[in-house]
């Protein structure tokens, strides 16, 4: 089970703590973490407002792997601060990443390194820099990224791993070498939009569209003819981006693709292309009636969108339902849209109602959203999503649900793990987050690390 570091931690309290908390400070050196919350609850019971005992009564409960020790006291801990100890949150999660390094296992290693090159914890580069020769080319790739810039032998290590067996790895180093190298890496995300792995032509490609790559155009009008779906919608948005080349008559090839995600990478093509006639066309009359919602959309015509989005209303299938409540403020404006919305919050499937919701939260009808997302609580499917909905908007029920999941164990590990990175997207530490650092399985314990510190910047 976790333990934190006990030189760290001593450090940290002895330097900003009252006599109050050195007999609980120096049983959690010892080894004795039972002896030390003994001693942190005797201290709170005489100084209940002492934030060093109440330190050390989260370290305490953490190092024994007492989740639920660990949701109470920073429960108590919070309510009696006022507001959540970022300090200490930060020193938990970067112990919990620390830790995950030194784990056997690829994912938890991974998922620390991503966490630690996110989040830019300086005080962990060294240890991330040991993993430059890893024997598995997933976790040297992901280390060769996070410090690319900050190790002389990283660069190197990145471009030995393009030559790896493992598409993985291959696809971590292209994403990396677009994101921190960007026109500099053009030669390698050229050779990389070849790849046998579709995952790493697809990747390679969305950075050749990003960084404009004027001499990419004739490989990316060739991958539009890419057995890969994904990749044939990543060529043509690319080039759109580019916005060079004999684009009109790349958009309608795109546009007489049997895939709706090539098809509105065709819309891109043809505004790119400036051909606004084409797109009156298609809004007008195109079969698919989000095509035509998008290419309405691209010339600003609301009229001929809101027509396009009545039929998506009337498809058979719910996910065009639930694409038409995507869309529907761009296409239509926010007063517009969110009366589109209020159409679908009666629809028969949950994930149109869901969708609707969210336009509704966002277009200021906050009351009927979270009726819709109280509902979808019950639903196993869709309760993780609709509690982070909650959650983001301070809703008490979300806020609870969301605790509530992260630290049930009768979920399977990568739901709570999910769990954990939700309250990201909801912006919100709660106890069941922390308590997660002291959850029986690493990844579990790797996302909440990963989450809390982000949230406690």
């Amino acid at each position: 089970m976790l333990v934190m570091n006990r030189l760290l931690c001593a450090v940290v309290l002895v330097a900003g703590c009252a006599n109050h908390a050195k007999q609980s400070v120096a049983l959690y050196d010892s080894g004795d973490y039972a002896g030390a919350a003994r001693a942190a609850d005797e201290g709170l019971a005489k100084h209940p407002d002492d934030d060093a005992l109440w330190q050390m009564r989260v370290r305490a409960a953490l190092a024994q792997g007492d989740a639920a020790g660990v949701a109470k006291a920073y429960a108590s801990y919070r309510g009696h601060r006022g507001g959540d100890d970022k300090e200490l949150l930060q020193d938990l999660a970067v112990a919990t990443l620390g830790q995950a390094l030194a784990s056997p296992s690829v994912k938890l290693q991974v998922g620390a390194i991503q966490a630690i090159e996110a989040a830019e914890i300086q005080s962990l580069a060294d240890q991330v820099g040991e993993h430059l020769g890893a024997n598995d080319d997933r976790v040297a790739a992901t280390a060769a990224i996070a410090v690319l810039r900050g190790f002389p032998q990283a660069p190197q290590v990145a471009e030995d791993l393009l030559k790896s067996e493992d598409p993985e790895a291959r696809r971590i180093v292209i994403d990396g070498l677009g994101r921190k190298v960007g026109k500099l890496a053009a030669a390698d995300l050229e050779k990389a939009a070849n790849d046998p792995d579709p995952r790493v032509r697809g990747v390679a490609i969305r950075w050749l569209g990003q960084i404009k790559d004027a001499d990419a155009v004739a490989l990316l009008a060739r991958r539009m003819r890419d057995p890969d779906e994904s990749v044939r919608a990543a060529a043509a948005s690319a080039l759109a981006r580019i916005g060079i080349g004999n684009l009109e008559p790349l958009g309608r090839r795109a546009l007489g693709d049997h895939q709706l995600a090539v098809r509105l990478a065709g819309v891109e093509l043809l505004v790119a292309a400036k051909r606004t006639d084409g797109l009156t066309a298609l809004a007008e009359s195109d079969p698919d009636p989000m095509v035509a919602a998008q290419a309405a959309i691209a010339i600003e015509r609301p009229d001929l969108a809101a027509k396009a989005l009545d039929r998506a209303l009337a498809a058979e299938s719910w996910t065009i339902r639930a694409g038409a409540a995507n869309v529907a403020v761009r296409a239509l404006g926010r007063d517009r849209g969110r009366e589109l919305a209020q159409r679908l919050v009666a629809d028969k499937e949950l994930g149109v109602r869901l969708a609707a919701a969210r336009v509704l939260a966002h277009a200021g009808a906050q009351a009927a959203a979270a009726q819709i997302f109280v509902e979808a609580l019950a639903s196993p499917d869709v309760a993780l999503q609709a509690a982070a909905e909650l959650a983001d908007q301070h809703d008490p029920r979300g806020v609870a649900a969301l605790d509530a999941a992260v630290r049930d164990l009768a979920k399977a590990p990568d739901q709570r793990a999910a769990a954990a990175s939700a309250h990201r997207g909801a912006h919100l530490v709660t106890p069941g987050l922390v308590a997660a650092l002291a959850d029986p399985s690493g990844l579990v314990r790797v996302e909440a690390a990963a989450a809390l510190v982000m949230l406690a910047k």
